[in-house]
């Protein structure tokens, strides 16, 4: 039987064993997605040769070549390699879930339909927190593909309406697709949170925090936190487990860390079997974060039964609800007081993990599913 509309998706994300945030967005969809609706066309580009669990039954790939790991090479990548293929292959629509599409000069009047992912503007908010030329890249193309887009997905309600301020787009032209812990984050029983904490914290218990180390991560304030919270509690053998790999520079981080109590623990990259336990062993999740898309690790902490203290800032409010104890980023008392709350008042806390709980169920990656086909419908009305 004939497909009955060609579909591309760039699949630069998609890197075994080492997907972060626009990955696992990228390939939490995009594997729900092509086996609900095999009537489809589909092509993924990638800029490296794939590996399971990224290549899709069904699926056509394509690797354009060299690897885009590099603004040049972003640019070559996304101006050059990618319009051809789209022309090529023929696509009706092209999504790209990184916010950053090919121009519609690059496409020499060619017609199709472009849809995109924008995960946040920190780029725009926090631009000395980047490299220069990521930057730069990363708002002129932005800025670009927001304007030129047929529609745009949002992986929650702060980042829409930061893209309606910020590139004046009408807010009709924006969905919302939320981000999803997976089924397998669930509650650990005791024996499994002590196997955790020898895992992690040489068998003491443990704050946990994960994700890239960028400044708007705030992390250096969790540090000092720490530090003030260790010597006010000088018979506690609680130890904080800082996990994830350096993204940008944080040069407040690193004089933080010298200066900081032995107490603090780096193991660098947690693979994604063992972040259940990680997150389930933990006393509590922190996240000082200034500025997020979403969050992911909010809700995957959560849905492992841990207790997670946030920063009041940015989307989180939005995604943790009523089911979260926040503080003020830049406030080290507040997150002094936060880590006593997570060791102090254990009531509190069971019905904060609790809710924590039944939020995590709310967010489904197949409801994401279900609107980005709805928002593929709704560029191509003909096809539905």
């Amino acid at each position: 039987m004939p497909k009955s509309i060609t579909i591309a998706i760039n699949g630069r994300w998609l890197l075994a064993g080492k997907l972060e945030g626009t990955g696992w967005y990228s390939h939490s969809i995009i594997k729900r997605l092509v086996e609900l609706h095999p009537e489809v066309d589909w092509h993924i580009f990638y800029d490296r040769s794939p590996k399971a669990p990224h290549i899709y039954p069904g699926v056509k790939s394509h690797v354009l070549k060299p690897a885009a790991r590099h603004p040049w090479l972003w640019s070559f990548w996304n101006e050059w390699l990618v319009p051809r293929k789209i022309m090529k292959i023929k696509a009706s629509i092209y999504w790209s879930p990184d916010g950053l599409l090919p121009s519609r000069k690059s496409l020499k009047g060619y017609q199709i339909k472009l849809i995109t992912t924008i995960h946040d503007l920190n780029f725009v908010h926090r631009p000395k927190e980047i490299p220069i030329k990521v930057g730069n890249y990363y708002r002129e193309v932005c800025s670009r593909s927001a304007k030129e887009s047929d529609r745009i997905l949002a992986v929650s309600k702060t980042t829409k309406n930061d893209i309606i301020s910020t590139y004046s787009k009408n807010k009709k032209d924006i969905d919302i697709t939320y981000n999803a812990p997976q089924k397998d984050f669930t509650p650990l029983s005791e024996k499994q949170k002590k196997t955790a904490q020898k895992n992690f914290a040489k068998g003491n218990p443990y704050f946990c925090f994960l994700g890239a180390f960028t400044p708007r991560k705030n992390l250096k304030t969790l540090v000092y936190a720490f530090n003030k919270w260790s010597l006010l509690n000088p018979n506690s053998n609680h130890q904080l487990v800082i996990a994830g790999r350096s993204l940008h520079q944080d040069e407040e981080l690193n004089t933080a860390l010298k200066n900081g109590s032995k107490k603090i623990l780096l193991p660098g990259f947690i693979p994604r079997n063992q972040l259940n336990n990680f997150f389930g062993g933990a006393t509590a999740f922190v996240f000082p974060s200034y500025f997020e898309g979403f969050g992911i690790p909010i809700i995957e902490a959560m849905a492992s039964n841990c207790l997670v203290l946030s920063s009041n800032s940015s989307c989180m409010p939005e995604i943790a609800n009523d089911a979260a104890h926040y503080s003020r980023p830049e406030d080290i008392e507040d997150w002094v007081c936060a880590l006593n709350f997570a060791v102090k008042n254990e009531k509190d806390v069971e019905l904060l993990k609790k809710k924590g709980l039944k939020r995590a169920n709310y967010f489904k990656w197949e409801h994401s599913v279900d609107q980005v086909w709805k928002s593929f419908q709704e560029i191509l009305p003909n096809e539905k």
